[in-house]
């Protein structure tokens, strides 16, 4: 099961209310007979779109983000929170890999990627489309910013070149379903020959994780693992984050999934902190994944210096 530590009662928000609310009615579904009831509680869509409103009033407490429009704040959330979806991913794709003993093909780093993008698609109702699309934009950004202040790449390094993971992920995302990730895919200027071939990527990808995860998925009369999710206080100004994402159930999303979908040897648990550097990790000895604020930080800032010209050259077609 998930367990999660409850904020202060202070903290609860509107839409916290609202979604308490849903539990209620779901609850009062078991008792009551008749449609009408069971029709009231609100599909999850639009019970994260109540959490995006009001993590975006959350954001314009901040100084530094006062000064944005409304939309303009509501793009950085998605951004933000669509990021982060994916970094939390990958690094539960290394926990999922150490757990369960998997053989790795390849290095560990792509396939915690392929991983990320997968189960983001999965967790795509729980959050939202437009959030998804976000995670694949991160990375372009990300190789834009290195660019601009003279980094240079990492050719060495475990894992794969910004602009690389990004097209990884555009190319799973449009083979997943072309027609709904057609407009990222022009957006990106991923020539339509790779944009088939992209399918097949998918369904080897999809077909492989799946036969690996095939022992270990949970049946519905097996018990569901411990996975505990902590919000820690944020140090300064990363502490609107974590109400930001407390606000969101963030953890609480991806736990509940994780819990429901795989039988986990032993628990684990997630934890989003202040760290005092950018960074991430799953640590096997003490079973657990790590999450910095200051990530969550630095993808608003990409977003602000960055986000706003999306325009790239037409890479060269390849034949």
């Amino acid at each position: 099961m998930a367990i999660l530590r409850s904020p202060p009662a202070a903290l609860f928000s509107k839409a916290a209310k609202f979604i308490w609310a849903g539990h209620i009615l779901v609850a009062l579904t078991a008792l009551v007979p008749g449609p009408l009831l069971a029709q009231a509680t609100p599909p999850a869509s639009e019970i994260f779109q109540a959490r995006i409103d009001d993590a975006i009033r959350i954001l314009a407490t901040e100084p530094r983000f006062q000064g944005l429009s409304p939309q303009k704040r509501r793009a950085v959330v998605e951004f933000v929170v669509g990021n982060m979806l994916f970094v939390m991913a990958h690094e539960l794709g290394h926990a999922v890999m150490g757990e369960m003993e998997m053989p790795v093909l390849g290095r560990e780093e792509d396939a915690a990627d392929t991983f990320a993008i997968l189960n983001a698609l999965r967790l795509a109702n729980n959050f939202s489309h437009r959030v998804i699309v976000e995670a694949a934009k991160g990375w372009f950004l990300s190789a834009r910013r290195d660019k601009k202040e003279g980094n240079l790449p990492d050719y060495y390094g475990k894992h794969g070149l910004d602009e690389q993971r990004a097209y990884q992920i555009v190319c799973l995302m449009v083979g997943s379903d072309p027609l709904k990730f057609r407009d990222l895919a022009d957006e990106m200027k991923l020539p339509m020959d790779r944009q088939k071939s992209c399918q097949g990527d998918y369904r080897n990808a999809a077909w492989s994780w799946e036969t690996l995860l095939m022992p270990h998925r949970r049946s519905a009369d097996q018990p569901r693992q411990t996975i505990e999710g902590i919000y820690s206080q944020g140090d300064g100004r990363l502490d609107v984050y974590a109400r930001l994402f407390r606000g969101l159930r963030f953890l609480e999303t991806v736990a509940e999934n994780a819990a429901d979908r795989f039988v986990w040897p032993r628990s684990f648990a997630i934890e989003m902190r202040s760290c005092r550097a950018v960074g991430a990790r799953w640590d096997g000895e003490s079973r657990r994944i790590e999450l910095c604020y200051e990530i969550a930080e630095e993808f608003a800032q990409v977003y602000l210096d960055f986000g706003q010209d999306q325009k790239r050259s037409k890479p060269k077609r390849k034949h």
